[in-house]
């Protein structure tokens, strides 16, 4: 679904959006957030708008570059005719479209993704090390990945507490950052790791563990495909640790570009503003996850 996953953890690892530890949205405990309202977008940190000193927004650059993986969805990747497609090239798009500038969304392999860059440019989707941070600097981001709590249809669990799901059977991708999360959260639990994706899912739906823990966008696709036989369903709640489970999803512009920077980051903060998140993901992912 989401190949090559471990690219996501890495990205805008210098952004420090929310405190390391236990973070509910709307919440610094373990209750549970109302549900969303239908046109509420995405959760993502909480940012002012850009502050342009009383100025009205003045961009007159030309055509915009935006290079992004070709392969690498639900963000961005070639559609069946190779057309550019996936949630960061629409955001990049509507962010171009909001800042009145035409962009075009180049499409290359991921090994090569910033080799071509010129000044004036974005980067949809590059690993975040010191090379490239040597290069680029972040913009605000547009997702931001959640943990969600999963059980089958048929439990009675309504909501998560410590109390509530002390002593019951927890699965988790072992290894990641969930696990850990989960460790460090509700140790009175059992928590059963599991080597891969595929194998901890079907541990919930067989039932050989009561509870699956792990990222919400990852799992609403198996929710919604055949694989699960429709089995399971969320709790109420949606968790965030952006040092735990995954940085949140940024573009990259070359240092120093402080006008092509500031200008995406308002037009990215005008579409968080507008609810077009909510819009553009409603057209890459089964069912809403957070």
């Amino acid at each position: 679904m989401i190949g090559r996953a471990a690219r996501i953890t890495a990205l805008a690892a210098l952004i420090a959006v929310a405190p390391a530890g236990l973070s509910l949205l709307g919440a610094q405990d373990l209750s549970v957030t109302p549900a969303p309202k239908e046109n509420e977008p995405p959760p993502l940190p909480r940012f002012r708008q850009i502050d342009l000193g009383g100025k009205p927004l003045s961009f007159t650059r030309g055509e915009i570059t935006i290079l992004a993986d070709d392969d690498f969805p639900p963000f961005s990747y070639a559609g069946p005719t190779g057309e550019p497609q996936g949630i960061a090239v629409e955001a990049a798009q509507a962010a171009c479209q909001e800042l009145r500038t035409k962009c075009q969304v180049v499409l290359m392999p991921w090994q090569t993704l910033s080799g071509d860059l010129s000044a004036g440019g974005i980067v949809a989707g590059l690993r975040l090390d010191d090379a490239t941070l040597a290069k680029f600097q972040p913009t605000r981001p547009i997702y931001r990945a959640l943990g969600r709590f999963v059980v089958r249809k048929d439990s009675e669990l309504t909501q998560v507490t410590r109390d509530a799901i002390a002593g019951k059977r927890i699965g988790v991708l072992a290894g990641s950052g969930y696990e850990g999360w989960l460790k460090r959260n509700f140790a009175d639990s059992v928590i059963v790791p599991y080597p891969s994706l595929a194998d901890l899912e079907e541990a919930l739906r067989t039932t050989k563990v009561e509870i699956l823990f792990g990222d919400g966008l990852q799992l609403v696709y198996w929710m919604r495909g055949s694989a699960s036989q429709n089995c399971c369903k969320y709790v109420d709640g949606a968790y965030y640790d952006d040092a735990s489970f995954s940085r949140p999803y940024v573009f990259l512009v070359r240092r120093g570009d402080e006008e092509l920077k500031q200008a995406f980051d308002y037009a990215l903060d005008q579409l968080q503003e507008q609810g077009a998140y909510a819009r553009i993901f409603s057209r890459y992912v089964p069912a809403r996850f957070w």
